[in-house]
């Protein structure tokens, strides 16, 4: 079976001062999946950890799914203005996914999510969003 999605690729720092528990529960409250981590120092020689998360076709898609039907009006219509051709860049923030809201912010305390939607198959990428969440409210 052919997916529309090729990739959701999720992507979240944790700095220093942060809990990473609370963090990784933050991004698990958005998808689920394995995630790789990777420890960098800062400016400032300050240790990061960015986590990041891959999912591929059906996988993707169905991760994508839960994320729209979370996503109240309003934020729906604020995640289609990252929409780029056949790619959706998307931030939540990070402190509501950890209480399980999805919230689009524009700030740095963010998960980053980005969707690529195969050509053939989606067409029109905003389109596409909003027939998926449609089908879903049924």
């Amino acid at each position: 079976m052919s997916c529309p999605i090729s990739l959701l690729y999720a992507r979240v720092y944790i700095h220093a001062t942060e809990d990473p528990e609370k963090v990784l529960h933050a991004l698990e409250n958005v998808i689920r999946g394995r995630y790789v981590v990777k420890n960098v120092r800062g400016h400032y020689g300050n240790v990061i950890q960015i986590v990041e998360m891959r999912l591929y076709e059906c996988e993707a898609l169905e991760a994508l799914k839960s994320i729209l039907v979370r996503l109240d009006d309003v934020e729906f219509t604020l995640m289609l203005t990252g929409v780029e051709e056949m790619r959706l860049y998307l931030k939540l923030d990070k402190q509501q996914a950890y209480r399980g809201i999805l919230k689009i912010s524009h700030g740095d305390d963010t998960i980053y999510l980005e969707v690529r939607g195969k050509t053939y198959a989606v067409g029109d990428m905003r389109n596409f969003l909003m027939s998926l969440r449609e089908a879903l409210k049924t």
